[in-house]
């Protein structure tokens, strides 16, 4: 069975744990769908291009043989000779034409194209190397995010002593000041005593 791009956009996979990326495998699948459909345009038009060659050489080689039939009735002039001669040539270059545009088609059909090489392990091993790149990836964020985490709970500490440290001090100067104003209004209200 040969896939077809649509094949392979609908294609679903099981979620699994600790399975596939599943963003990652279906933009892969994107990609290689994409490079199926633009393959497969590809060859439709290579064989658009062929057909309407082929068409032409049917033309030109009916053209050639109500030629060669009035020739046959009449004698050919000059004019007529060197016109026979320029469609001949003209059907040799479109025979050529055509033969590499079979060829290339072919060698498309046949699996040479750039993408009929790969293989179903080709592309596991590709999407493995895809997932352990990824996993690498995540090992590195997840050990830049601990390292900043542990920075982070180390600043949180010190910024608790320096809060427990400020506390201490608005604490300890608002005893004084509170000390000092009780000491300022008892010596004022004994000044005041002392007065009356």
């Amino acid at each position: 069975m040969r896939l077809t791009y649509l094949d392979i956009l609908e294609q679903c996979f099981h979620d699994k744990f600790r399975g596939y990326n599943k963003q990652e495998v279906d933009t892969f699948l994107h990609l290689v769908a994409d490079d199926f459909k633009s393959m497969a345009e590809d060859i439709k038009d290579k064989d658009r291009q062929i057909d309407l060659k082929s068409e032409e050489i049917r033309e030109l080689q009916q053209s050639q043989d109500e030629l060669a039939q009035q020739q046959s009735e009449t004698t050919t002039s000059p004019e007529v000779e060197e016109e026979l001669r320029a469609l001949r040539k003209e059907l040799e270059e479109k025979n050529q034409l055509i033969l590499q545009l079979e060829t290339a088609a072919e060698n498309q059909s046949n699996g040479n194209g750039a993408f009929s090489q790969l293989t179903p392990e080709m592309i596991k091993e590709k999407a493995k190397k895809i997932i352990n790149t990824a996993k690498e990836h995540a090992e590195q964020h997840k050990a830049n995010a601990a390292k900043e985490l542990d920075s982070l709970q180390i600043d949180i500490q010190k910024l608790q002593l320096q809060k427990q440290q400020l506390m201490e001090n608005i604490r300890t100067t608002a005893v004084e000041h509170l000390n000092k104003f009780k000491a300022e209004t008892q010596n004022g209200n004994a000044g005041n005593s002392v007065q009356d």
